[in-house]
């Protein structure tokens, strides 16, 4: 399967994350709140800012230019230096493109780009799932291909009031790993 990453330029850039995206809540939604609405909101604001300082997204579109996975990122002020962060806040790859394409190290190699134009001091990517250990696994070793380490871990606590469902057998809802860009 040949597939291109383009980065979020237009409206339609948001809704074709939003078609994915809703394959990836489907999938490993976690028990969240989801609202497709939301991501165009934030697609919405990337667009509007053209050099791209707080929020960026890439999609992967497949031969026929349908949309396969996507991307989305935002960058943080550091608390410990005059730097920033790069935080990968969604990242998705529908499941038949995974293993024929290169979509999901396309996409994050968009990401490390961009993180690296802007002078990132670090990159944190993140699984929010547990439910699948193999598919864990394989993204972990993606990610190490570009020079990622596991780097501790995440708790999370639905808060009462929320529309997330709780989910019992979840060991950790979303339990996630921090990795830090290599040094170069």
């Amino acid at each position: 399967m040949k597939v291109t990453v383009r980065q979020v330029e237009t409206p339609r850039d948001s809704v074709d994350i939003e078609d994915v995206a809703t394959h990836a809540s489907n999938e490993h939604g976690c028990g969240r709140e989801f609202d497709p609405r939301a991501i165009g909101r934030h697609v919405y604001y990337a667009v509007k800012d053209p050099d791209r300082k707080h929020i960026n997204g890439w999609v992967a579109y497949d031969e026929h230019n349908k949309p396969v996975g996507y991307l989305v990122a935002t960058m943080r002020e550091s608390m410990y230096s005059f730097r920033s962060y790069a935080i990968q806040e969604m990242w998705y790859v529908l499941p038949h493109a995974r293993k024929a394409s290169m979509a999901g190290l396309m996409l994050l190699h968009a990401f490390d780009k961009w993180a690296t134009e802007r002078n990132a001091e670090r990159i944190y990517m993140q699984v929010e799932h547990d439910q699948d250990e193999r598919l864990i696994e394989r993204v972990f070793k993606l990610m190490e291909t570009m020079g990622y380490k596991k780097q501790g871990y995440i708790g999370v606590k639905v808060l009462s009031g929320n529309k997330e469902k709780e989910q019992a057998d979840d060991r950790t809802a979303h339990r996630a790993v921090g990795a830090e860009q290599a040094q170069h």
